[in-house]
């Protein structure tokens, strides 16, 4: 499938900030954080919630988004249903309907912390200040630090199927303090999907973008109006990774596996202030 993604305080005083940011920090240490994670699957891994994210090879990861020094467990699952006419080994316009269908028609976000004491896990309240849109948080891309409020947030983009061939590309930014996720819908792409008798694919043919308020523009100003929702931030390198259903199953299909999956997986989460942020 074709697809166009849309483009995407001094550091010595934000930094000072950063030490405090949360409040104080938790007295357990990560790995014994990551032991207890592991323990609570009577919490996060046995209602109706889990069995669909299981049913829909989820994802999971561990991370400290606030930076408060209390990880965090968070799941993901897309919800995808059947578009009309679709048929993977069919004529070519049936196979783009086929692979329209694999574009969400939501996602589903679900999210942990581990106590200040680290002996209770706690689960994330989300908030939506614009339009209930479930965040896709596998894509979380750039993040920034708000010396003023004392925040780290990350820009990310939700693509949910509309009705049959439609989309709404959503640009997003997230932050989590106090057991909040904040989820902040700034801007909206719509458009549809082109399907092709001459070649087995889907093409997104962009419409018309609108802002937060529903001021209509074009794709590049909604670009450059995101970026401009960060400025006065500072830039930091950040990186985390996703645990995908395939490394899920053979963690729990082996003892201690999916305390080995979590630790792992909080290895590549990274998150700190770019050395020449200004």
């Amino acid at each position: 499938m074709k697809f166009k993604h849309a483009k995407p305080l001094a550091l010595a005083a934000a930094a000072v900030a950063i030490s405090a940011a949360g409040g104080a920090e938790a007295a357990v240490s990560p790995e014994k954080q990551i032991s207890f994670l592991a323990e609570q699957a009577a919490v996060w891994g046995t209602d109706a919630f889990y069995r669909d994210w299981l049913q829909d090879d989820g994802w999971c990861a561990i991370t400290d988004l606030d930076g408060n020094k209390r990880l965090e467990l968070f799941f993901v699952r897309a919800v995808r249903n059947p578009v009309p006419g679709m048929n993977d080994k069919g004529n070519n316009e049936e196979k783009g309907r086929a692979l329209v269908a694999t574009v969400p028609i939501t996602m589903r976000v679900r999210g942990f912390e581990v106590s200040a004491d680290g002996k209770k896990l706690e689960e994330l309240k989300f908030n939506f200040p614009d339009k209930i849109i479930p965040p896709n948080l596998t894509v979380l891309r750039e993040s920034f630090y708000n010396a003023g409020d004392k925040t780290r947030f990350y820009h990310t983009y939700t693509l949910n199927r509309v009705r049959d061939l439609g989309f709404c590309l959503y640009r997003q930014v997230i932050s989590l303090k106090n057991g909040t996720v904040e989820v902040q819908t700034i801007g909206t792409e719509y458009g549809n999907y082109g399907l092709f008798m001459e070649a087995p694919t889907a093409e997104a043919i962009f419409d018309y973008a609108e802002d937060r308020h529903g001021k209509k523009m074009q794709e590049k100003e909604l670009s450059d109006y995101v970026k401009a929702y960060s400025a006065g931030a500072s830039p930091a390198d950040f990186n985390m990774r996703w645990i995908y259903s395939e490394l899920w199953k053979k963690a729990q299909s082996t003892p201690g596996g999916v305390r080995k999956a979590f630790s792992e997986n909080w290895k590549e989460f990274r998150w700190q202030l770019k050395k020449d942020a200004k």
